[in-house]
């Protein structure tokens, strides 16, 4: 057997993001079914972290996951997008991405987005990474931890079927959800998604009339994220 040369790539440590959003809003984008109905082009000139396979539909800024499988599955994908990669230590095998530690069983916030805290939920984790970084306000879109139709047919995410879905997948993403409406003080929380574990749901055109005029292209939030550069 012939070895191969190539060295595996250094990750990236994002501890320097820390606050660097700070009053910048974002909308963390989930995998629901009720994707489908949303026109996500509304949020090319906003600041976005898309969770899992997001790049199915949309493009964010920065694309978030913690299962290995998702990049051995998808990972030409993955490095097509041109989000900024930001993942689980482990959950990937090129290198060269951010990465961040999850440890511990509960979701808790965290002062960096090295490390992230809880199991079984993708999207409080991604919650503690944007108030790691100081967005405000935050928003939730996609995050339904339901399942929803197509012509009839039940589908767990807005693709189709995740061939990972577990019986525990939906309750453990439903805590996640109570996790973030327990620990918003602090910032405003806007919820898109369709769940009753939030008292209000609005559309993404509501929200973003709720918002500062200031629109922001992919480039000038690259530049705020990696490099520091202010935001104004």
């Amino acid at each position: 057997m012939v070895k191969s040369n190539k060295k595996r790539s250094k990750s990236l440590n994002p501890v320097e993001w820390t606050g660097r959003m700070k009053g910048i809003p974002c909308f963390i984008l989930g995998n629901a079914p009720s994707i489908n109905d949303m026109n996500l082009s509304l949020l090319d000139d906003y600041f976005t972290i898309g969770i899992n396979r997001i790049f199915y539909e949309y493009d964010p800024t920065v694309l978030i996951w913690q299962d290995l499988a998702l990049w051995i599955g998808e990972k030409k994908r993955v490095k097509k997008s041109k989000a900024i990669k930001y993942c689980r230590e482990g959950s990937e095998t090129r290198g060269g991405f951010y990465t961040f530690k999850l440890q511990g069983r509960e979701p808790k916030l965290t002062p960096t987005p090295k490390t992230l805290y809880g199991r079984g939920s993708s999207g409080s984790i991604t919650y503690q990474f944007a108030r790691s970084l100081h967005c405000d306000p935050i928003i939730l879109v996609g995050m339904d931890c339901a399942k929803g139709k197509v012509d009839g047919k039940k589908i767990t995410d807005f693709y189709g079927n995740n061939s990972m879905h577990r019986a525990h997948t939906l309750p453990n993403c439903v805590k996640g959800l109570k996790f973030i409406r327990d620990n918003q003080k602090g910032i405003t929380l806007y919820n898109c998604s369709y769940t009753n574990v939030f008292p209000e749901r609005l559309t993404i055109e509501e929200v973003i009339a709720k918002l500062p005029d200031k629109k922001y292209s992919r480039e000038k939030l690259e530049r705020i994220l990696i490099k520091g550069l202010e935001s104004d």
